[in-house]
């Protein structure tokens, strides 16, 4: 049996998943890239005789849920659901008997994956150039698959996909040269954080949210614990499984105290304003 304080490390250790969002801010500069959402497949062909090599992603940048099930496909060929960019790699031969062999499919980012593992850097130094989107991503086949996405800030390319650049060593490398890698405006409104700002740091409402939830795991872990140990060194039953029972029975009315003091206080304050002090 594992001793409460391993699993207390082991909750605090717990990473935060938060979804990726398209409306963030990284490193101080607004983005809004919600114009890309939607599914984006892209592919490259290698001439590996007397076959053809296709690598093939497909990506939804923006959706929570990523790209979700494709029909007609069985389920061994595509990723899961919660996927938000996949990388399928084909073998093409026409004169055999499967001429279109899928030989591995991997996901590359999981909807899933904790904010520590997705990095966003403007580009340029007022994020004018675009924006670099790094991505650790999952294990496959016992390697560390990446994402390296490039969105290229110009007003006149306007294409519908990304290029594939290359796959190697388990690094898929995308560059996308789209009007909605620029920054936002000055007197467009103000984009909210996705908490992943890159190295810049958590933004404030990604702190926030981190405070919120490690405050959350951290009763749970508490009460868990308490009630664990209670039962265990003393073969404690009902409300006496509470950990520290008599102060927690106390907090109404602590809380009770409290709000009657700060509305004597209040009261007392509006009549001292209202008042007045003869001088003679």
């Amino acid at each position: 049996m594992r001793h409460p304080i391993h699993l207390l490390s082991a909750i605090f250790l717990l990473p935060l998943v938060t979804p990726f969002s398209c409306s963030l801010t990284a490193s101080s500069i607004p983005y809004d890239l919600s114009p890309l959402q939607g599914i984006r497949e892209v592919s490259k062909d290698t001439a590996t005789p007397p076959t053809t090599s296709e690598a093939k992603v497909k990506m939804e940048l923006c959706e929570p849920d990523g790209i979700g099930k494709e029909d007609g496909v069985a389920d061994e060929d595509q990723c899961p659901p919660n996927t938000k960019v996949c990388l399928t790699l084909l073998n093409h031969k026409p004169s055999a008997s499967d001429p279109d062999r899928v030989t591995a499919v991997i996901p590359i980012w999981p909807a899933d994956i904790p904010d520590e593992d997705v990095f966003t850097t403007p580009m340029g130094k007022n994020g004018e150039q675009g924006l670099k989107i790094y991505v650790q991503g999952a294990d496959y086949a016992g390697v560390r698959q990446h994402l390296n996405l490039t969105l290229l800030c110009s007003q006149s390319d306007t294409a519908p996909n990304p290029t594939f650049v290359s796959y190697t060593s388990g690094l898929v490398s995308l560059e996308w040269s789209t009007p909605d890698a620029c920054p936002r405006s000055a007197d467009s409104p103000t984009a909210p954080s996705n908490g992943s700002s890159g190295k810049g740091g958590l933004s404030f409402w990604g702190f926030i949210k981190f405070i919120f939830w490690f405050s959350i795991i951290g009763l749970i872990a508490y009460f868990g614990i308490g009630i664990f140990y209670n039962h265990q060194q003393y073969s404690a039953k009902g409300w006496d499984l509470i950990p520290h029972r008599d102060f927690w029975r106390e907090v109404p009315v602590l809380l009770q105290d409290l709000f009657a003091h700060l509305f004597a206080g209040l009261r007392g304050n509006n009549s001292e304003r209202g008042g007045y002090s003869s001088l003679g």
